[in-house]
């Protein structure tokens, strides 16, 4: 096996991850909307606390001193 066999190799597994990560990211969004749905969250409800248990206090903290 030549290195261009093994460079063809890694595009393709890239490809496929990338259309599993597509297929996964569309079930997830479905699912969250539905949960919202489910629950009546509300953006009330993300703000805040809830909204740096999220994404992370430090990720907030970075992002609100760019």
């Amino acid at each position: 096996m030549d290195i261009s066999e093994i460079d063809k190799q890694i595009a393709e597994l890239q490809k496929k991850k990338e259309d599993a990560i597509k297929e996964n990211k569309k079930k997830a969004v479905v699912d969250v909307k539905k949960l919202i749905l489910d629950f009546k969250v509300t953006k009330g409800d993300l703000r805040g606390k809830a909204m740096k248990q999220l994404i992370g206090e430090n990720s907030l903290n970075s992002s609100l001193k760019n």
